[in-house]
């Protein structure tokens, strides 16, 4: 459902999607370091996404949007491998989570345009906690990640150019400290589970500078 007025937009979709042997990410890698991926024989996702854009003002204008879900396989199992026996040991969990599948993903953008050619943007990015493996286990798991950025261009449009863009961006002002993606390989030795994990944190507060020029 959406609806256009003048300086308002405003989206409302609702969906599922029912999959047969959907290929979703293991989270384990490989001997280069490439993602494993499988086929499973039943899952879905589902959820809510809201989408809302206005012009306050000559001045300010809001972006936001935000999606809900659920993704969920019906019926998993995982599969560890026993380094005592050189086999593997099966587990039936039922219902679980879809592995790098938040729960909530948001987003956010406030412009402030003072002035023709000269616009400030500021925006947020929200990531809700996500399971690095197809188990749902807590130990194995992405936390919440809340980001946000500044931007900042000037636009002009001199003689026989069509315009040169100046723009710089801040990202990550705020400093956080977090991961964004990870791996995790299982095993049993000598009777006890352990396993090896990863995890890649990302950078904290950069800039990045550009000019565009179009003829």
């Amino acid at each position: 459902y959406d609806i256009h007025t003048d300086g308002l937009q405003a989206g409302l979709n609702l969906y599922y999607m029912d999959y047969r042997r959907q290929l979703v990410l293991t989270g384990e890698i490989n001997d280069v370091g490439a993602p494993v991926m499988t086929n499973v024989p039943d899952s879905y996702r589902t959820g809510i996404e809201v989408l809302f854009a206005s012009k306050i003002s000559k001045l300010f204008s809001w972006d936001f949007n935000i999606n809900l879900s659920k993704n969920k396989i019906k019926k998993f199992t995982a599969y560890v491998d026993n380094w005592d026996d050189g086999l593997q040991n099966r587990y039936e969990l039922g219902e679980s989570d879809i592995a790098f599948s938040p729960k909530i993903v948001a987003g956010n953008r406030l412009k402030f345009s003072p002035v023709e050619g000269l616009n400030f943007e500021f925006q947020s990015k929200y990531v809700g906690n996500q399971f690095i493996d197809n188990t749902g286990s807590e130990d194995r798991k992405l936390d919440t990640w809340f980001v946000n950025d500044l931007r900042l261009e000037y636009v002009m449009h001199p003689g026989k150019l069509e315009l040169i863009s100046f723009n710089i961006l801040i990202a990550n002002i705020f400093n956080e400290e977090y991961e964004s993606n990870a791996w995790v390989y299982r095993y049993i030795y000598d009777g006890s589970e352990y396993k090896y994990d990863g995890y890649f944190p990302q950078a904290g507060i950069n800039l990045l500078a550009g000019i565009k020029i179009r003829f």
